[in-house]
């Protein structure tokens, strides 16, 4: 499927069962699809936030219900996946209206 092996980061809480359930889940998707992925996960990765942009590989799979996570990959460049939207802003989303002509 891919042409190199991917290097993804997983950024979630493993004392929420949410959370364990989506980490249990990118693994399933792993098996099924047989894609090559490099999965890293850190136990505490708040205890190596300063140097995060050197350990994030290729992408970022993150809880966005975690206010903390969201600001942490804010100016990250790498492709991210937020799960959850507890803390969307309004801002960062386009108008979409619906126009009913007669």
């Amino acid at each position: 499927m891919f042409d190199k092996r991917h290097r993804i980061t997983l950024l979630f809480n493993a004392n929420k069962a949410y959370d364990r359930q989506v980490v249990e889940g990118v693994g399933e998707y792993l098996q099924a699809s047989q894609s090559e992925w490099d999965i890293f996960i850190e136990e505490d990765f708040r205890a190596r936030i300063d140097n995060i942009k050197e350990w994030l590989g290729d992408g970022v799979i993150a809880d966005y219900d975690d206010d903390d996570i969201a600001q942490l990959l804010a100016d990250v460049d790498v492709p991210i996946v937020g799960v959850g939207g507890s803390y969307h802003l309004a801002e960062n989303y386009p108008a979409v209206s619906l126009h009913r002509h007669r």
